[in-house]
């Protein structure tokens, strides 16, 4: 695929709309979260930069296998007997058969469930059962060397596991180093989960991370996060294709303990660092399928993985600060809870877009974005546009 599919699914025109300052852009046509463009993204984006997949923790002692799915690539997590996470094409060097199709724990090998092929931990094929008859696990004819697991680029931050499919991204430090500076004043070093859940929005993802990131229907949509607030002093930061992130310092009045103001004022120990000079919380896309969302005492991490053009996984991962993350029963329940009524009613709107988007007519009108609240709405689509671009040339 090159970047004259994208022209002919999008115009030039409404590529230079695009790409104006945030008051007058239109945003992406609808096309853009339609199958098409979809099948673009799956060997133009998700393949060449860095995605988070799965949380390392997923898979704790050596022997644990994962298989996961990146916008229809199968890939295979496993936890090596060095205690490093490895991650595979799900591929058989056979006859292309998924090696695992389902989690499973204390493998001493990997095993191809068709015709038997075995695979050590680290990738290493290490068997070809009767590939020369009934008894013969040889055959002169057939050179099995160069026939391992193809392994991914791979690296884990924040418990996610990232993966670079083409191998052509910088080092994932190096990526995220940005990342790591804007959010310099939290300590993650001693974190523990807590909880973990899941759910699915029935829309294209990109729209889930576009609703994720701008506070600016906070007051229609999820009220009980504004509740009773006196100031939020909300910024927003980007790089581009590493991360856009919304952030606020929320002052609430002394009567308010519902909601957001829970989660900032409870009793969990906190998780900034002790020099720590403004409390900000963030709310940040790490592009193009990491999510993080930071309060001063916890740390949600999630996925937003595409399951098709117009369904998107999400898959929750809550961090606590050492023993925080098995005590404080009441409070974390709570705390979950709250989370999952704001993702609950991000349903409707997200579900009301996409049926949207997928009729003919709204080829008339373009989105427009608030440049207080939106501009790192508007990067984020048009770092979707530059990724694929960059992978045409």
């Amino acid at each position: 695929m090159n970047d004259g599919l994208l022209s002919d699914l999008i115009s030039h025109n409404d590529l230079d709309a695009l790409f104006k300052p945030t008051g007058e852009a239109r945003g992406l046509p609808g096309v853009a979260y339609g199958s098409s463009f979809f099948e673009i993204e799956q060997h133009q984006l998700f393949p060449r930069t860095w995605c988070a997949i799965a949380f390392a923790s997923d898979i704790p002692e050596s022997g644990d296998v994962l298989p996961v799915d990146l916008a229809g690539w199968p890939l295979l997590l496993v936890r090596d007997n060095d205690g490093s996470v490895r991650v595979f094409h799900n591929v058989c060097r056979h006859r292309q058969m998924q090696v695992a199709m389902k989690p499973c724990k204390g493998r001493q090998r990997l095993s191809c469930p068709w015709h038997g092929w075995i695979y050590e931990l680290n990738g290493k094929l290490s068997a070809t059962p009767r590939i020369g008859g009934r008894n013969e696990h040889e055959h002169p004819d057939f050179n099995d060397a160069d026939l391992d697991l193809v392994e991914v680029a791979s690296g884990v931050w924040l418990d996610m596991v990232f993966v670079n499919i083409d191998g052509t991204a910088p080092a994932l430090a190096e990526h995220l180093r940005q990342l790591d500076n804007l959010l310099h004043e939290y300590d993650f070093s001693d974190l523990a989960m807590g909880d973990s859940w899941s759910t699915a929005f029935p829309s294209n993802w990109k729209l889930s991370v576009e609703g994720f990131i701008e506070d600016y229907h906070l007051p229609l949509v999820h009220p009980e996060m504004v509740q009773s607030e006196v100031e939020s002093h909300p910024r927003l930061d980007h790089s581009r294709g590493c991360y856009f992130a919304n952030s606020s310092v929320r002052e609430y009045d002394d009567d308010n303990t519902s909601g957001e103001a829970v989660a900032l004022q409870s009793a969990l120990p906190s998780i900034m660092r002790s020099d720590a000079t403004e409390f900000r919380t963030f709310a940040i896309s790490v592009f193009p399928s990491g999510f993080i969302t930071t309060r001063t005492n916890q740390l949600v991490v999630f996925l937003v993985l595409p399951d098709g053009h117009r369904r998107t996984r999400l898959d929750f991962r809550h961090y606590f600060k050492g023993d925080a993350a098995t005590g404080f029963v009441d409070l974390r329940r709570e705390m979950l809870a709250y989370w999952q009524r704001v993702i609950e009613q991000d349903l409707p709107m997200v579900r009301s877009l996409q049926d949207k988007l997928d009729r003919p007519g709204e080829s008339v009108i373009r989105a427009r974005f608030s440049p207080f609240w939106e501009s790192n709405v508007l990067q984020f689509q048009q770092s979707v546009v530059n990724a694929i671009q960059a992978a045409g040339q």
